[in-house]
This record gives C-alpha cells, sequence and structure tokens, in this order.
C-alpha cells in the first residue's frame, strides 16, 4: 500500500472526502485541532506588541499565585 500526504484547501475539502470515498481509497483524516483561527492570531499578536512596548505590563507570575486561593 502506498502512502501519501496530500494538503487539501479547506474550500475543497468536502470535495475531496467525496472523491476518496467513490474511489474506494482509505484516508486517515490527522486535521490538527491546534489551528488557530483569524481573531487568536489577532490577539496572540496584540499581547506580543503589548509585551514589546511595555515588558512591566504584566504582573509577576510569583506575585500573582500568592493571591491565589486554592482552597
Amino acid at each position: 500500500m502506498q502512502h501519501l500526504t496530500v494538503h487539501i484547501p479547506d474550500n475543497k475539502f468536502d470535495i475531496f472526502m467525496d472523491l476518496a470515498k467513490q474511489l474506494g481509497v482509505t484516508v486517515e483524516n490527522q486535521l490538527s485541532k491546534n489551528i488557530l483561527t483569524d481573531r487568536q492570531i489577532e490577539l496572540v499578536d496584540e499581547a506580543r506588541n503589548a509585551i514589546t512596548n511595555d515588558p512591566n505590563i504584566f504582573l509577576d507570575w510569583e506575585d500573582v499565585r500568592k493571591t491565589l486561593k486554592t482552597d
């Protein structure tokens, strides 16, 4: 049996899956669950820029940890 890695545009995925089914091809669907949405990427970029512009903008973890109640 041969193995092939194929990169399929999102808008063609359903068509590809239908074709594979009709051809009797076994598809191992290994879609990544870690794909970020555009908004998530935007938020990460905003946070990265905030840290770059003012590294003191965030609280120190050790200080925050001491204020957490673990009861």
